[in-house]
């Protein structure tokens, strides 16, 4: 007996070719007779004739309430198959602009992307392939969507001076592009997807936790990524850093970096990764000026070397409530250490409070960063942050598993931005607050990773392909595999990305640079 699912599918084909023959007639490209089209004697387009007419056939649409302002067919080259590129450019009247890719090989599911930094572009479904090769959305039959967070230019001060800008980038974008990603769906193919899941790292990962409880109901798996779960907290992490910026007590770039080959040394494999960094309390007293062995170029200062004890530190108020558990070593003087952080810090201070003044780096006149206090700014950043709709509730987040939806986070262990530490930590928080549908999650901390990617060792992940055999087959994710790619696409080492809490252990025998040589284990 054929199954309803089944029939369903039939009938939206058999609709989408009566469609397309329409659209083939008119233009006098494939049915010879309109009439005839559904008809016997005459052959019916292939899908990828039918799916070419229909992606023309969509431009200049309003769908969803947003008009479609471009549509474009790519055919198919490699392992990526054909698909049309659906683009809605100011959607709403607004700067949200948003790209629905959609695939000839179509299996009913939906791959929402989340963006980076403060957003400005969109990460189109090329630069994912290209940027994280193991993805692969079109590839698995998933229709992709995402947006440029509503901003076209990744400027925080435009959420200073753009109410519709700011509250666009704090969540609703991630709205107005899933909704309008489904009714493209269900026009294009004849049914909304079966299945939505939702992938991001960074401010990402920020997004993927914000879908989770503001629209649990519109995904089954999301994937979220090297983010702490507390924007506000974080915040205070990254402007505590960034006030010391052109005083005596900042390390230079050199320094932090030295610092960091220091730690290595100390605690990491003959790759220079740190397989359990937990296991790592390395002090840098050693490198201070003076001490036996420090390196005269980079040795640090007294007050330099109680920066970065503060770096590696729990960030607490005056009265001892711990805020931030501070960062695993890394290289926090590379191009994502704490030279970024006064941007980003100063960028969600100044969503939270409309101030401008917080845009300014320490070294410039007025700057709010030059004067932060914890215990006066953590309380006015955290209540407009959630104001805003730019932070979480670990309990909602708890709420989309109790659900029996799925989440997988992950965050390098060497992230120099956002603390893979503090993220833990707020994971394990929420994971007790779902109480028994905790089994519903997964941690995974990447031995050696950075911020997203990059890192003295394997890099890549995939995470859709098990989080798609968890929704839809019920098997759970165990120990998956990181891959090192060199340049030309060649694989150069492996090790196992082990789930919380379990750390790779090598095995005493075999290549260092093959995750066979190594298994996942308590540490």
């Amino acid at each position: 007996m054929v199954s309803e699912d089944v029939q369903n599918r039939s009938s939206s084909a058999r609709q989408r070719i009566t469609r397309s023959c329409l659209t083939w007639g008119i233009a006098g490209l494939g049915c010879v007779l309109v009439a005839a089209c559904g008809s016997d004697d005459v052959t019916p387009p292939t899908v990828a004739q039918s799916n070419a007419a229909e992606c023309a056939t969509l431009n200049g649409q309003t769908i969803g309430g947003i008009q479609i302002t471009a549509t474009k067919r790519t055919e198919a080259s490699g392992n990526v198959p054909a698909y049309c590129k659906v683009s809605a450019t100011g959607a709403q009247g607004t700067t949200l602009d948003i790209e629905v890719d959609l695939p000839d090989n179509y299996a009913n599911r939906l791959f929402h992307q989340g963006g980076g930094g403060f957003d400005g572009t969109i990460p189109t479904v090329e630069s994912i392939n290209q940027q994280f090769p193991l993805t692969q959305p079109l590839q698995r039959g998933m229709a992709f969507t995402a947006s440029n967070g509503g901003n076209r230019d990744g400027n925080p001060a435009d959420f200073i001076n753009n109410a519709t800008q700011k509250q666009d980038y704090s969540y609703a974008a991630l709205g107005i592009t899933v909704h309008f990603a489904k009714a493209v769906i269900a026009a294009f193919y004849g049914q909304a997807p079966k299945y939505t899941y939702f992938e991001g790292a960074s401010n990402g990962g920020r997004n993927a936790y914000l879908v989770a409880q503001d629209w649990p109901s519109d995904y089954d798996g999301i994937i979220a990524g090297s983010e702490t779960m507390n924007m506000a907290t974080q915040t205070m992490a990254w402007l505590n850093m960034a006030s010391k910026v052109g005083t005596p007590a900042m390390p230079s770039s050199a320094q932090w970096t030295a610092a960091y080959q220091a730690a290595l040394q100390q605690c990491g494999n003959a790759n220079g990764v740190i397989l359990n960094p937990d296991a790592c309390t390395y002090d840098p007293a050693p490198l201070q000026c003076g001490s036996a062995g420090a390196p005269a170029a980079t040795c640090l200062t007294p007050a330099q070397l109680q920066t970065v004890r503060q770096e590696i530190g729990a960030l607490n108020t005056s009265n001892g409530t711990l805020l931030y558990s501070g960062y695993y070593w890394a290289d926090f003087g590379s191009a994502l250490g704490v030279g970024a952080y006064a941007t980003l810090g100063g960028g969600f201070a100044g969503i939270a409070t409309g101030n401008g003044n917080w845009l300014l780096p320490a070294t410039t006149a007025g700057s709010l960063q030059a004067t932060f206090n914890v215990d006066s700014a953590y309380p006015a950043i955290a209540a407009g942050l959630q104001s805003a709709g730019a932070d979480h509730s670990l309990q909602a987040i708890a709420q989309y598993l109790a659900s029996g939806k799925k989440l997988i986070s992950f965050h390098g262990g060497a992230d120099p931005l956002l603390s893979a530490r503090d993220h833990l930590r707020n994971w394990l928080a929420m994971t007790q607050l779902a109480g028994s549908a905790a089994s519903n999650a997964r941690f995974y901390r990447e031995a050696g990773v950075g911020h997203v990617a990059g890192g003295n060792g394997p890099d890549q992940f995939d995470y859709i392909g098990p989080m798609i055999a968890w929704v839809e087959q019920g098997v759970a994710p165990g120990q998956l595999t990181m891959t090192k790619f060199d340049t030309n696409g060649n694989v150069t080492a492996t090790l196992p990305d082990c789930p919380y809490p379990t750390v790779p252990h090598y095995d005493g025998s075999g290549d260092i640079n093959q995750a066979a040589s190594y298994s996942c284990a308590s540490s």
